[in-house]
């Protein structure tokens, strides 16, 4: 249904004979909806999802910020503007119960996310020919889109009633390349497996090459092909230009699965976020379905898609379990690690970019399914009353609602999604080389935080659980 079909049959008549209970049947979830002082029932207010993606660069994340560019921000502002939003309510979005299905943070996109408000359907100042949808789309930019909307029940509420959400993560496969030789992040992994963390020096005091060293010679971690051939001297616009011919071999690929594996099911996900201690029930989150698409070559640099299919997430968690299959993936740590990470021990898991993030579509089962029971509901009483001879009111199939999906908008979405927001990640990587930075931020790191890359794929007890103060563990 579109917008514009959604307005018809909004006015409402009694029938003078309509059962009291079969009207109630009829009604379901209207109620809340009326604009009893309204001046025109046209200008009533009627709850609405909207189905709506954008490309996030430029904005200071999802959700509106009072004197912050925002996604929000501008939609709700189009809606204003467009006069679906009274003037009275226009000052505050909480006044027509603006709710969405997922927050993103500064710079991650969507293809598909969800709002609802309460708006005016028919605005008087609606250009003849022309949706709700289409009128709203011509005062946003244009990496802003609005798919469409469709009425929905009364108790509806856009993250409550979302089941789970699927994400995707673009990846340049060179992030799993081992550290180059010689950083902090190789000597830490030099000593990990040798117990030595300097590598030999030669008579010119220079250190000798992994290629040349008797302790490391055999390790395809300190001593990998990619650097054996592209030599150690190089800077890091060099290493770039090399490491973005490197292509993945099929053994990296499925061991990185194998790590990605480990998050399927139900955990303790303390460490992928902020704020959380071990003993926090809403740590504990469901991952559903995981997957790490083949690689592909996009303008010389070869990239794969990475998807979480998860109940719900807290703030950074994907990042953070980017970050550490990345972790896992560059060095010999075993797959075994990923479930340490569920349990007491605090440890430092890096957050990987927000470029390569974006909200692929969040799901509405439950709610579906009481939509469908719902409507089988009315159709029965109609079914009831027509065989009885019973008249039926004008609104006997008002109470009515569609899905939420977005099955109709599946085409509009892909192809948003690969012009606008693939396209601004690949080129905003060839031009900043972002993930590059982050993995250098990671090799140039030194301390004790990363020693949980052990080649046996235990933590360390010095990185044990915190305690509280007053001497209580958490």
């Amino acid at each position: 249904m579109t917008d514009a079909a959604a307005a018809v049959g909004e006015k409402r008549a009694a029938a003078p004979d309509a059962d009291v209970r079969d009207t109630k049947v009829a009604r379901t979830d209207d109620k809340d909806e009326e604009e009893s002082t309204a001046p025109a029932a046209r200008l009533a207010k009627r709850k609405v999802a909207i189905f709506f993606g954008y490309c996030g660069t430029d904005y200071s994340g999802l959700q509106v910020n009072p004197g912050v560019k925002t996604i929000e921000g501008d939609i709700f502002d189009a809606f204003c503007r467009a006069g679906a939003v009274s003037k009275e309510n226009a000052v505050n979005p909480n006044k027509v119960g603006l709710q969405r299905a997922a927050r993103t943070d500064r710079g991650v996109h969507a293809a598909g996310n969800l709002l609802t408000l309460k708006v005016i359907l028919e605005p008087p100042q609606l250009p003849a020919g022309q949706t709700l949808t289409s009128y709203v789309n011509s005062l946003l930019p244009d990496q802003i889109r609005i798919w469409g909307m469709r009425r929905v029940q009364s108790a509806f509420n856009a993250r409550t009633s979302c089941d789970s959400r699927l994400y995707e993560y673009l990846l340049p496969t060179y992030v799993f390349l081992p550290p180059k030789p010689f950083s902090a992040m190789w000597r830490m992994l030099r000593r990990l497996n040798t117990g030595q963390e300097e590598a030999p020096r030669q008579e010119d005091g220079t250190p000798v090459a992994p290629w040349d060293d008797a302790d490391v010679r055999e390790s395809r971690l300190l001593n990998h092909a990619f650097w054996r051939s592209h030599g150690t001297g190089g800077d890091f616009a060099t290493d770039m230009r090399a490491k973005r011919q490197w292509r993945m071999d099929r053994e990296t690929l499925e061991r990185v699965r194998r790590v990605f594996a480990e998050y399927t099911g139900s955990h303790n996900f303390h460490n992928y976020t902020v704020g959380k201690e071990f003993r926090d029930r809403s740590a504990h989150r469901v991952m559903k379905k995981l997957t790490i698409s083949d690689p592909c070559l996009i303008d010389g640099t070869e990239w794969v898609s990475v998807q979480f299919h998860g109940q719900s997430f807290m703030l950074h968690q994907i990042r953070k379990m980017i970050g550490l299959l990345v972790l896992i993936g560059r060095t010999n740590a075993p797959t075994s690690l990923v479930a340490q990470t569920y349990g007491p021990a605090r440890i430092h898991v890096p957050k990987a970019p927000g470029l390569g993030l974006l909200l692929v579509e969040p799901f509405f089962g439950g709610y579906n399914t009481k939509v469908s029971n719902n409507n089988e509901r009315i159709e029965r009483t109609i079914a009831m009353r027509t065989a009885a001879g019973k008249p039926l009111p004008p609104d006997a199939e008002s109470g009515k609602r569609e899905h939420v999906d977005y099955a109709m908008y599946a085409h509009e979405m892909d192809a948003f999604k690969k012009e606008r927001i693939y396209q601004q990640i690949y080129r905003t990587e060839e031009e900043t080389s972002e993930f590059a930075k982050w993995l250098n931020y990671l090799d140039v790191f030194v301390g004790p935080d990363f020693e949980f890359l052990n080649p046996s794929g235990t933590i360390p007890q010095s990185q044990g659980p915190r305690k509280r103060r007053g001497g209580r563990g958490r």
